[in-house]
């Protein structure tokens, strides 16, 4: 599902609201959503899921092209884990 079909289906479901307002509550709940990954907070959406950053430690890596050892410095990554109510509804 896209940003706009996420929009567009709450503006007809929620009919006392103009389509500017959903899209600006939809935006405003995925900013925070940003802001708290940004900030190394988890995030936890019952029924969905769970979203928090990993650090990945640095390590010594090989460049592909020329076999050259070279240093990789800290990486962050979002990690995503499925409730199981989520998991049972896809199987």
């Amino acid at each position: 599902m896209k940003r706009s079909t996420l929009i567009s289906d709450l503006a007809i479901r929620y009919k006392y609201l103009n389509h500017a307002q959903v899209e600006k509550m939809v935006e405003l709940v995925f900013k925070h959503l940003g802001n708290a990954l940004s900030q190394d907070q988890r995030i936890e959406i019952r029924g969905i899921g769970t979203w928090h950053v990993k650090t990945r430690k640095p390590r010594l890596a090989r460049n592909p092209r020329t076999g050259e050892k070279v240093q990789v410095g800290i990486k962050k990554n979002i990690a995503f884990r499925m409730a199981k109510d989520l998991k049972f509804r896809i199987n």
